[in-house]
């Protein structure tokens, strides 16, 4: 009879580097991240220069600080594939639950005018706008949605992995530090400058989607998952925006 064996014995901060600094060194320079993002992200005009901010801000940085400040592995952040067919199923379902959801919302004005009359229309500085108001790009598109792609990896790096972990090990435990990651996610959806904060119907939903997005991270051990629906979430609601006024605008092919 083949004896039975055990998974690898947890580690703690100190077995893994970092001592117990790991949640006060994540909180503060959480915290400071979120502060500079709010001040500064109304100020971006450029596709490419909000992109680039943000990226640096919550993959990059955070990664230096993992590897040469706590001197630990991006895996006990979530950098890691985790619990695979758990993660794929709730993605999945996470993504088809909101298909309702995001019809009713692509409807409603203030989401056309925040992502159909804005976002899309803002001018890329390899493509050009994706939506010009007559047709849509797609190749303008394509690239769009692929730096979209990377943006929300970064930001759900940042939120479901690296917040989300690091506070984990202080005494909020993991239901505290899915519900504290949750209300700075939530802050960056909404802006301090007219025009720049998307609809409060998103806002108030984006505290919603953080804690189940979260709570999906601590399950599988992987905040890669939650990458993965939110963004075939957004996607899909540029591509709802997108096919409505298809039908009655011209679209431009590659080339």
């Amino acid at each position: 009879m083949a004896a039975k064996t055990r998974g690898p014995k947890p580690t703690t901060d100190g077995e893994r580097g970092g001592g117990g600094s790991t949640g006060p060194v994540t909180f503060l320079v959480g915290g400071l991240i979120v502060a500079f993002l709010f001040w500064t992200n109304p100020l971006w005009r450029t596709y490419e220069s909000y992109k680039f901010v943000n990226t640096g801000l919550c993959l990059w940085l955070p990664l230096v600080v993992i590897l040469l400040g706590l001197k630990q592995e991006p895996s006990q952040f979530g950098l890691t594939r985790g619990d695979r067919r758990l993660g794929l199923k709730w993605a999945l379902l996470f993504w088809i639950g909101m298909l309702i959801p995001l019809i009713v919302f692509s409807r409603q004005a203030a989401a056309r005018d925040y992502y159909l009359f804005g976002l899309l229309r803002q001018p890329l500085a390899l493509t050009g706008p994706v939506f010009d108001g007559a047709h849509v790009n797609l190749r303008a598109l394509l690239y769009y949605e692929m730096g979209m792609g990377f943006y929300m990896f970064c930001w759900e790096f940042f939120f479901r992995g690296f917040l989300l972990f690091g506070l984990m090990r202080t005494r909020l435990g993991a239901v505290g530090a899915v519900l504290t990651q949750a209300v700075p996610f939530a802050l960056l959806h909404w802006s301090w400058q007219a025009g720049a904060s998307k609809p409060p119907l998103e806002v108030l939903g984006s505290f919603l989607a953080a804690i189940l997005l979260g709570l999906l991270a601590v399950r599988t051990r992987s905040f890669l998952y939650g990458y993965l629906a939110h963004w075939a979430v957004s996607l899909t609601l540029d591509l709802i925006l997108l096919t409505e006024v298809g039908k009655s605008f011209t679209l431009r092919h590659f080339g």
